[in-house]
């Protein structure tokens, strides 16, 4: 769910393009609307004609020979802006890209690591097929594989990853029917759905494991509504089976904009929040030490009535990026205690 990637990749794009060519068509990004609604599975395939879309995991690992790891993978698929680039035949013109990060933390040693890709689909082995669940860059990919598996392999300088998924449940759709609101008015939406819980099992650098994992696919052709400077975002999974998404989006002050999510019962029905029945108190901050930016890494949530407390596993979970197509922000594992217990992911971006 990471907008602000997404948002900086689209405005360096811009500047990427080749200006001035021949009148051609000007192809509109494609609306998120009711008339057309989220189908599944056909749906977890790419998207080629909305702005920007995104298919993310975060999980926890227990390796055979003992320890924990947690993982996050996200595919991000970015088409630029239409205009008349559009009618230069250049192969090298980037129509659609694709973006991808992966991070994998070891929580007892409080070690996080990192890496990042970008390629445009086709000449730099890009790919997201809008007919099947595939989507990657060379040697990372995501894919659907036999009977409900999904598989999620990594290669370079993560190390060998090799990772076979299966939704343990039906998908959660977020909104009404899939379509997320991101405003009071709902004139910026994304379709929006979730796995609160795939089994996993398969290889990591470290070792073979066994796990869960958190998934979530959305696209959209809008983006943050105006007076938006920074958000947080958690998916968290319950010990009683539950889970609950919820994001807020907050101005340069640090004032909520607008604020949204989801409660998920153990059987998959759903209860939309907003306004009075989410609320997201601070607790306390930490500064990195490599960039100085400031994080809330951890949070009181209100949830209809509910009191939970999210904290970091640990607070050094900074993604440290070097350009506009690799911003730096904050993602990673969280415990739950409070109303209920469980783990799960938090989002950020720095304070001011």
């Amino acid at each position: 769910m990471d907008r602000r990637l997404c948002l900086s990749l689209l405005g360096a794009l811009s500047l990427a393009v080749v200006p001035g060519l021949r009148a051609s068509e000007k192809r509109a990004y494609a609306p998120v609307t009711p008339e057309r609604p989220l189908r599944l599975p056909a749906d977890h395939a790419a998207h080629p004609d909305y702005a920007t879309e995104w298919w993310y995991f975060t999980g926890f690992l227990e390796l055979a020979g003992g320890g924990e790891r947690t993982f996050e993978v996200t595919f991000f698929r970015q088409r630029p802006e239409p205009g008349d680039w559009l009618a230069n035949p250049s192969a090298f013109t980037p129509r659609q890209i694709v973006t991808a990060h992966a991070a994998l933390a070891d929580p007892a040693g409080e070690t996080f690591r990192h890496w990042r890709r970008l390629a445009r689909i086709g000449l730099d082995g890009g790919r997201a097929a809008s007919d099947r669940l595939d989507v990657g860059i060379r040697d990372w990919g995501l894919s659907a594989e036999g009977q409900g598996d999904w598989r999620l392999r990594l290669g370079g300088a993560p190390g060998e990853w090799d990772l076979r998924l299966r939704p343990t449940g039906d998908a959660v759709r977020h909104g009404e029917g899939g379509i997320s609101p991101k405003d009071p008015a709902g004139k910026s939406a994304s379709y929006y759905y979730t796995y609160p819980a795939m089994a996993v099992t398969g290889r990591l650098p470290e070792g073979e494991g066994k796990g869960e994992a958190w998934f979530d696919h959305e696209w959209t052709s809008t983006f943050l509504p105006q007076g938006t400077a920074g958000w947080d975002w958690v998916g968290l999974r319950f010990d009683d089976g539950g889970a609950l998404m919820a994001y807020r989006f907050r101005d340069a002050e640090g004032a909520t904009v607008y604020r949204a999510g989801t409660r998920i019962a153990p059987d998959r029905s759903t209860e939309p929040l907003s306004g009075d029945a989410l609320a997201w108190e601070p607790v306390r901050t930490w500064t990195s030490p490599a960039t100085g930016h400031t994080y809330l890494v951890a949070w009181d949530l209100t949830v209809a009535g509910e009191r939970l407390r999210v904290d970091a596993l640990f607070d050094a979970q900074e993604m440290v990026g070097t350009s506009a197509f690799s911003p730096t922000y904050w993602e990673g594992a969280v415990t739950v205690s409070g109303s209920r217990s469980g783990q799960g992911f938090l989002e950020m971006t720095r304070l001011g």
